[in-house]
């Protein structure tokens, strides 16, 4: 299959994936998850640009701390948030992502509208305002996280990484959503 062909299906997967989610509701006609929470009137414009920066803090290499939740993805693939910090105006979360599987995971949907592979497609909800913040990008348009993810191979777990604004501080707990793993909810934690 060509790259255009799975960039469509791709495309095509996640839109379904959003009509559902969106047409989610428990008996009372309330919402019941996070994508639908943050509808796109409250949105925040978070991807405004921030500015660059390359000191070991912002491009983290491993993990840090016991898992403070569980991401489950398809096709084999798991992880682990290990921290969602605040500091500085901003969250930074460290995850690792598994392939129990057999095979390479091709990572066609992480993309960030170009050639690059990374994890500016996630997301962290404040329920309680109705905000979303995607993840930040430098003044070059580059997102402030994980780079190069096109593919995890089987046995490999990758250290991964994403920034975030930060949404206001009485806020305890966000959803997080990355690339095409489950939506958990973790705490923040100050730094």
């Amino acid at each position: 299959m060509n790259r255009t062909r799975q960039t469509v299906v791709a495309t095509l997967i996640a839109g379904s994936a959003l009509l559902g989610v969106a047409a989610c509701s428990d008996s009372d006609g309330n919402d019941t998850t996070a994508a639908a929470k943050a509808s796109p009137a409250s949105a925040t414009s978070s991807n405004a640009a921030a500015p660059a920066a390359s000191t070991a803090e912002n491009s983290p290499q491993a993990a840090d701390g016991p898992a403070v939740a569980q991401l489950k993805g398809g096709n084999g693939i798991g992880g682990q948030v290990h921290s969602v910090q605040r500091k500085d105006g901003m969250v930074m979360v460290k995850f690792e992502v598994t392939n129990r599987s057999d095979e390479n995971y091709l990572t066609v949907d992480w993309r960030d509208g170009t050639e690059v592979y990374t994890l500016a497609g996630s997301s962290i909800v404040d329920r309680a305002h109705k905000k979303r913040y995607m993840a930040l990008v430098d003044t070059n348009g580059r997102c402030l996280c994980s780079e190069h993810t096109a593919s995890i191979d089987k046995g490999q777990t990758r250290q991964l990484y994403a920034q975030f604004e930060a949404p206001s501080n009485d806020v305890k707990q966000v959803d997080l959503a990355l690339g095409t793993l489950s939506v958990v909810t973790v705490p923040i934690q100050e730094g």
